[in-house]
């Protein structure tokens, strides 16, 4: 434990290049040594360090509404207040987690060995205590030139949807209720109004955390370029109960309209959201979106591959505008999750999943939290006027 990277210290650590190269190495030793599609990947990502130390500062943004439950230590013992939660969440990640270890992917003895804790300290926390964190971290990355697109600077924020993916999740239980004899206990406007408000909470926390980056009194804007976040096979446990996943999708569409009407108008930003396959979903959700993307200035919808691609035709360019792509991860498990086999939003984002989008190969792995330990003792880096972690406003 003491000679692992969670021991050390020093006042300027995110621009400790050594420090830092230590760190990458400890996490591709979790991952067998490769954990991007390409070696000349991982090789270039491993060279921004020295080149751009700054990439791997983040800021962690959580809701304002947690505030009353914050700094909830109790002398040695912590009690769960909601700096404790999200701390425990940061510091000890199962690196793969797809519903569960895939420890067939990654060696829990070189998390030890790197980073100073086992599979036993990263369960210690129970699901159900974990569920109830909500936060988004974000930061600056660079995008690799491909092509015609010269090498620039973008951000991804990292959040995580409402996880209805079966009736085990933690999610499920909390939002849906536990089941019992093949149904559900709890009544269904109930159901729908606390869906409503996490995926009102996670759209809250994207654009905070875009705002957190950009200084809007000096003319910049924010652009973020989205997923279609908790859709898809995050309601595939509806199914399981007879459930109306359509009904769910409401909510989503319900949340979106009402962040963008209660966002503080100095906010300039863009939401655009990606729909990759509009085929999965009803005529009714998508026109929806339709109809909001007419109405609403604030708001802009991509679907199929044309426009759907999260990470494809991604602005760049335009200096009084800082771009936002946003991560649909887990928070149980490292940033990229299993990277190069990850067949997700994530593993697309992080590790270019596959060679799918070779456009858009980046440093956003650096945003995982043991690049930056400040992020695990906010209120001390705040003493040293680092402030790592922000509240939402309220809106």
């Amino acid at each position: 434990m003491s000679s692992s990277i969670s021991q050390t210290t020093s006042s300027d650590i995110i621009l400790n290049v050594e420090r830092q190269n230590r760190v990458f190495n400890a996490y591709m030793s979790v991952y067998g040594g490769q954990a991007y599609h390409t070696e000349e990947q991982q090789g270039w990502v491993y060279d921004m360090i020295s080149r751009d130390p700054e990439l791997c500062r983040t800021t962690l943004i959580y809701p304002s509404e947690n505030e009353n439950s914050m700094w909830g230590r109790a002398g040695a013992v912590p009690s769960y207040g909601m700096d404790v939660k999200i701390t425990e969440v940061l510091m000890y990640p199962t690196p793969v987690y797809w519903g569960g270890a895939r420890e067939d992917m990654f060696d829990w003895a070189a998390v030890g060995r790197g980073f100073g804790y086992n599979e036993r300290r990263a369960t210690r926390m129970p699901d159900e205590l974990r569920d109830t964190v909500q936060y988004a971290i974000v930061g600056r990355v660079r995008v690799k030139a491909h092509g015609d697109v010269e090498e620039h600077n973008s951000h991804v924020i990292h959040t995580e949807g409402v996880n209805l993916e079966s009736v085990e999740t933690p999610a499920f239980k909390s939002v849906v209720g536990i089941v019992r004899g093949g149904g559900v206990t709890r009544e269904k406007s109930a159901i729908l109004m606390d869906y409503y408000e996490r995926h009102r909470q996670m759209l809250k926390l994207i654009i905070e955390a875009a705002a957190s980056q950009v200084d809007f009194r000096a003319g910049e804007t924010a652009f973020i370029q989205a997923p279609m976040i908790g859709a898809g096979c995050f309601l595939r446990g509806l199914t399981e109960l007879g459930l109306d996943v359509s009904e769910f999708l409401q909510q989503q569409v319900f949340a979106m309209i009402s962040v963008l009407n209660m966002a503080p108008p100095e906010y300039k930003f863009v939401y655009k959201l990606c729909i990759f396959n509009t085929a999965e979903f009803s005529n009714d959700i998508v026109a929806e979106y339709q109809r909001l993307a007419a109405d609403d200035s604030r708001f802009e919808l991509g679907m199929d591959k044309s426009g759907g691609n999260v990470l494809a035709n991604v602005p760049r360019g335009n200096h009084s505008q800082k771009v936002f792509v946003v991560n649909a991860g887990d928070a149980h498990s490292f940033i990229g999750n299993g990277m190069k086999h990850e067949r997700s939003v994530e593993g697309f984002v992080v590790a270019n999943a596959q060679g799918y989008n070779p456009q858009w190969q980046n440093t956003s792995f650096l945003h995982n939290a043991y690049f930056n330990p400040d992020i695990f003792t906010p209120e001390k880096a705040a003493l040293s006027g680092r402030q790592v972690w922000k509240a939402t406003m309220e809106w």
